[in-house]
């Protein structure tokens, strides 16, 4: 292979990151069609224009398009390239905020901040690194550059060298499928994952595989970036509604602040290494809390009655029941040890100032959402169940409103529903769930896949001298669960019984991407410190060794 690749990456990606597409705005919306009008003006797609079109994404409350663009050749056997285009807000770029996405005029303002910053009073560990790649020339900065618009540029880069190839020449297919919403809700995967089936059909192919373009963070020397991934983890969203007995400042014995349940659950949940998944060697990150808030709309001295939680869970084989079940044990310590504490408190408040107090003799009670939801039908019969399906239509038609916002409107107004009172805790889900990808040697279509991949691998780390591993899992949470990810008929179950907003923003009929049968993984580029204002991609590896050892997977691939 003698195509130099760097240029024309380094082009496409800088032509991507300078149109702003931000997730679930205006530009997010308006990409698809730019970048339609990119590919169109190739001379494969001026003579093939109905191999390169949109798809209007499902199921979804905002306007934007998956992009599809199809090269054909010979046979059918067909690779996908394919990842997002939306990004992150540019907030932390501050004064720089302007130039956050021309990375070429970037690069001396951000190295010029960083140098002010450091003769006033000294950087950071993590901006001395910054500096020191932004100075040395190998890195280029800009939000999005790196996650993942670099990635979508080589996988261009491939798609357009295979369709300047001549056409008696060509073996197999390329589809190129560049999705919106990656880092929200997966709207623009999920949508391509249900129209893959039709696209095959219809265009004679046989899908052999799909390589996600997504960009791996490495604070070290390489080591971690430069790699193929071949499995992608899991991720949940475990949400829990503590309820406690609202009572007057004045008297903190007669109720049970809620804060303090939620406190003492997300003491037990925050970085535990015991909530921790592994898998042939690979560790997954503990759990955090990404949501703790009481449910209070204005000031007063009422102690708040409720608080909503929730916390990013990854997994790589452990099953949905069996996380909805250690969160309901960790509320049910996380009550018993508030309702301690409280007891506790008041007894020596009461030793303390010879005051009587109330026993504080409240037990804490623990229910999955289906369990809740199940009390509030059998409470109130069918005229519950069409309140419940109104509001959960109502708020999906609010575009403003994520995933988690619905889940926590609809679990609330399940629980006055129910009847039941506080202390208590409900546990349930609050967002999309992305199954764990992981490729078995039983596979047979996969183990193939694999050792395609380590073949490449092995072959352009030798001949460019260039070290690039194999590694089981991305180490984030990625698309290809979509393509990929094949949980099981009781999995689906549990999510479905325990998600409340499952009809209209988490559900995804899984068993769509378990009929396609394609092994998928990850192969992007690498940089530092993504979502961050010194995002940066390294461009030796990204826009040269990255594009050819894509090229060469997919070359043997279809064969």
């Amino acid at each position: 292979m003698t195509t130099q690749w760097f240029e024309r990456t380094r082009e496409l990606a800088v032509a991507m990151t300078r149109f702003y597409s931000l997730t679930d705005q205006a530009g997010e919306r308006d990409f698809g069609p730019f970048l339609l009008g990119i590919l169109r003006r190739w001379a494969y797609f001026q003579k093939h224009s109905e191999q390169v079109w949109l798809e209007r994404t499902v199921g979804d409350p905002l306007v934007r398009d998956v992009v599809m663009a199809l090269v054909k050749g010979r046979g059918s056997r067909t690779v996908i390239l394919t990842g997002h285009y939306d990004v992150v807000g540019i907030e932390n770029y501050g004064d720089l905020a302007g130039w956050a996405c021309s990375p070429d005029e970037l690069l001396p303002r951000l190295i010029s901040k960083l140098q002010e910053v450091e003769r006033r009073r000294g950087l950071s560990p993590d901006d001395l690194l910054a500096l020191e790649d932004l100075r040395g020339g190998d890195f280029l900065p800009g939000r999005g550059l790196l996650d993942m618009k670099s990635g979508l540029a080589a996988g261009l880069a491939v798609l357009e060298h295979f369709s300047q190839i001549p056409e008696g020449e060509r073996g197999g297919n390329l589809l190129f499928v560049g999705v919106p919403d990656e880092e929200i809700a997966s709207h623009g995967v999920r949508t391509a994952a249900l129209r893959l089936p039709d696209i095959a059909r219809l265009h004679g192919l046989s899908l052999v595989g799909a390589i996600n373009l997504d960009a791996s963070n490495d604070p070290g020397s390489a080591r971690e970036g430069q790699a193929a991934y071949l499995g992608s983890v899991g991720k949940l969203l475990p949400a829990v509604y503590l309820v406690g007995r609202e009572t007057h400042a004045g008297s903190p014995f007669s109720g049970v602040n809620a804060a303090l349940l939620a406190a003492e659950l997300t003491r037990r949940v925050e970085c535990n290494p015991g909530l921790v998944d592994q898998c042939e060697g690979q560790f997954t990150p503990p759990p955090v809390c990404l949501k703790m808030g009481d449910t209070k709309t204005h000031y007063n001295v009422t102690t708040p009655t409720a608080v909503w939680c929730y916390y990013n869970w990854q997994v790589f084989s452990q099953p949905t029941g069996a996380i909805l079940e250690r969160v309901m044990g960790l509320a049910r310590e996380a009550l018993e040890a508030g309702l301690e504490r409280l007891r506790g408190a008041a007894e020596r408040y009461a030793r303390d100032t010879g005051q009587s107090m109330p026993p504080c003799g409240w037990e804490g009670r623990v229910y999955s959402f289906a369990d809740v939801k199940r009390l509030a039908l059998d409470r109130g019969g069918e005229p519950v169940h069409r309140r419940l399906e109104a509001l959960e239509a109502e708020l999906a038609r609010d575009a403003s409103l994520d995933a988690p916002q619905m889940a926590q409107t609809l679990t609330e107004v399940a629980w006055m529903e129910s009847g039941l009172s506080g202390p208590a805790a409900v546990v349930g889900f609050a967002a999309i769930y992305y199954p764990p990808v992981h490729i078995g040697d039983e596979d047979v279509k996969g183990k193939h896949f694999k050792e395609v991949i380590a073949r490449q691998v092995e072959a352009v780390s030798r001949e460019r001298g260039t070290p690039v591993r194999v590694r089981p899992f991305f180490p984030g949470i990625s698309d290809i669960s979509f393509l990929s990810g094949r949980p099981d008929k009781n999995e689906i179950d549990t999510l479905a019984a325990n998600s409340p907003v499952w009809t209209w923003r988490t559900g995804f009929d899984y068993s769509v991407s378990a009929g396609l049968d394609l092994p998928a993984a990850n192969i992007g580029p690498w940089g530092r410190d993504y979502h961050q204002r010194t995002e940066r991609v390294y461009m030796p590896y990204s826009f040269e060794i990255l594009p050819e050892l894509v090229w060469r997977v997919c070359e043997e691939l279809k064969e």
